[in-house]
């Protein structure tokens, strides 16, 4: 395994029994991992509002401020959200726990929380502020505690997240944004179907490329259709973390956001550059809401600006 900016990264792990074990990808025929891409530092009580210098980056608080993105809604497939957060509490609107099979996805890991802030921390007078804040948010807990979980749980995410809580596609109650801060190193029939799902259904679909310096995205990413978000830093440096073959780039180094049991912290990864894109997706639904999943996605990846990082402000 490959440790970069304090994230493990596992090439292949099956679950077997209760036992995580290590083995080579093609030599068993089961069901592969895919992983959370970030990892958080110093765990904070809720400070006084402040804006993160991605939010700023991406001229989210001037988009944000002439559309009205409250009838968008974003899917976050991951480790869940903390549920009674006070930045995020309010976004909730619908969700589903795949890990523990119930109807309450409630984060344990505490990296779903941050990428939900990241893309709906609420304008309010404590915490973060999102690219999105008035957006509103599907959770589907796919990824366990430790920041890992079956193609299986990501794929019937996908599917729920397209159908919405009444369980139909193609209806008003569909996610129109789905992302995923998460990624694992080969391919399934069944997540490619469920992505091509959501992509046919008008969906848009983003994920992060993932973290271990490699040439070529992770799955879902990986796939066509799907906006392939990088990650940079703070002097728009691409981080030497960030697998390439993205179609858009987004701050993620040191960025603050919302964290599990009510807190704060700084976290860096793919993981959250792809909620910042996420983001600036529902932003441009919000000024487009008659635009197509395929309009949205080329908007979105040609707002790039010089440096090819997502540029709200040309998106609405």
């Amino acid at each position: 395994m490959k440790q970069v900016l304090g994230l493990v990264l596992i090439a292949a792990f099956i679950l077997s029994g209760t036992a995580f074990i290590s083995v080579a990808a093609s030599a068993v025929d089961v069901e592969p991992l895919a992983y959370i891409m970030g990892k958080p530092g110093t765990v904070t009580p809720p400070p006084a509002e402040t804006i993160p210098w991605g939010i700023t980056r991406v001229n989210a608080i001037q988009a944000a401020s002439v559309v009205d993105e409250s009838s968008v809604i974003v899917a976050i497939v991951d480790t869940g959200m903390d549920m009674d957060h006070p930045d995020l509490a309010a976004r909730y609107v619908w969700g589903y726990d795949y890990v523990n099979n119930d109807n309450n996805p409630d984060d344990d890991n505490g990296h779903g929380t941050h990428c939900a802030g990241i893309i709906a921390g609420i304008d309010n007078d404590i915490g973060v502020i999102g690219v999105a804040p008035e957006v509103d948010l599907y959770i589907l807990k796919a990824l366990n505690k430790r920041g890992s979980g079956t193609y299986t749980a990501i794929a019937n995410s996908i599917i729920a997240a397209t159908k919405g809580p009444d369980g139909v596609p193609g209806t008003s109650d569909d996610a129109d944004v789905i992302s995923m801060s998460l990624g694992g190193p080969t391919t399934t029939v069944e997540l490619e179907n469920a992505v091509n799902y959501a992509l046919n259904y008008g969906v848009v679909v983003v994920a992060a490329t993932g973290n271990d310096g490699a040439a070529t995205p992770s799955y879902p990413a990986a796939y066509p259709g799907v906006i392939k978000v990088g990650a940079t830093d703070i002097y728009d440096n691409i981080a030497s973390f960030s697998n390439r073959g993205e179609t858009i780039l987004a701050p993620g180094v040191n960025i603050y956001s919302t964290y599990k049991g009510g807190t704060y912290t700084t976290m860096s990864g793919t993981s959250m550059a792809t909620p910042h894109v996420a983001g600036v997706c529902a932003l441009a639904k919000a000024a487009h809401p008659n635009y197509t999943g395929v309009q949205i996605r080329i908007l979105v990846e040609g707002s790039a600006d010089s440096a090819g990082i997502v540029n709200a402000l040309a998106v609405i």
